[in-house]
């Protein structure tokens, strides 16, 4: 059984957020909400610094909550259905985890749809891949991300490849939409069972993003890129998540083409419940495990190559 405060937690996603949802289809009112909802629920790390960092033409953050910094740098792209999501609603977070795997830990501020779809904000990803990549002081690398952030790193990770460039010693996603087609069955088999996302919401966040652009090409659908070479991916998900197969399905992908991959599932716990953390013990005990995965393969003076 679930602890008290996570029960609560998935309660007032089930009742309070996904109602939401489902019913607000303006992007702006969406991120005022969220927005709301991180300043009533979202517990802030105590010590936690944040500081304006430029990769690209991105203006990033610096999220710290004083840890030892000791095993490079971690670039974490947020989800929120590629229309919503800001610092103020991820900096704690960004933080524990970096915090947990002694990392610098970024914040990557992408453009958002509908003003600006895709590719935008895998555009911006890279950018601030290569920023990173050209600095010698940032020492091995990681990504991270969670929902559409955990597509946007995804289609990162093979871009990076293609292009040959420098590769992440690690990559983690929690509850990645990684097929904008739309058709898998946890779609539809989880739509009741989902604590938080609504299919609506969801199908309306993809729409936007895709603003009429193919899903069935990697950038948009990593499922269907190529990954052989790819460093350790770890993929946290819920299987009552309207997602679930998303996230399942992309791990065969990636064995499949010899990644080391590990699946972590969980039931009965919402989307991305990881945001929950330093308030329940589930999301304290999966940032834990992301961090402890980040750092074990993070080395410092490290940096790997795709050949």
């Amino acid at each position: 059984m679930h602890s008290l405060p996570q029960r609560l937690a998935t309660l007032n996603a089930r009742f309070v957020q996904k109602p939401l949802l489902a019913v607000v289809r303006s992007p702006a009112i969406l991120r005022r909400l969220f927005t709301l909802n991180a300043i009533i629920h979202m517990q802030t790390p105590a010590g936690l610094t944040t500081a304006p960092i430029q990769l690209g033409t991105r203006n990033c953050t610096l999220c710290d909550a004083g840890q030892a910094q000791n095993h490079g740098t971690l670039l974490y792209i947020h989800g929120g259905a590629f229309v919503m999501g800001n610092l103020r609603g991820y900096r704690h977070l960004v933080a524990a985890i970096g915090k947990s795997a002694g990392m610098r830990a970024v914040f990557l501020n992408y453009r958002m749809a509908p003003e600006h779809p895709f590719p935008a904000a895998l555009d911006d990803a890279e950018a601030a891949w290569r920023a990173l990549s050209d600095d010698p002081d940032c020492g091995p690398l990681a990504l991270a991300g969670d929902s559409a952030g955990g597509n946007i790193a995804l289609a990162l990770l093979q871009r990076i490849i293609a292009q040959g460039l420098t590769l992440p010693a690690a990559v983690a996603v929690m509850s990645p939409i990684t097929d904008l087609r739309m058709n898998n069955p946890s779609l539809t088999a989880n739509r009741r069972s989902d604590p938080l996302v609504s299919t609506r919401w969801g199908a309306r966040g993809v729409a936007a993003y895709l603003a009429g652009a193919d899903p069935a090409q990697p950038d948009a659908s990593p499922i269907l890129g190529n990954f052989t070479g790819a460093p350790p991916v770890l993929i946290h998900a819920d299987t009552t998540e309207v997602l679930f197969d998303d996230a399942r399905l992309m791990a065969d992908h990636l064995r499949a083409q010899g990644v080391d991959v590990t699946l972590h599932t969980q039931t009965g716990l919402p989307h991305v419940w990881h945001m929950g953390v330093g308030r329940t013990p589930e999301a304290d005990a999966s940032v834990a495990e992301i961090g402890q995965f980040l750092a074990s393969h993070t080395l410092p003076g490290t940096k790997r190559q795709y050949t």
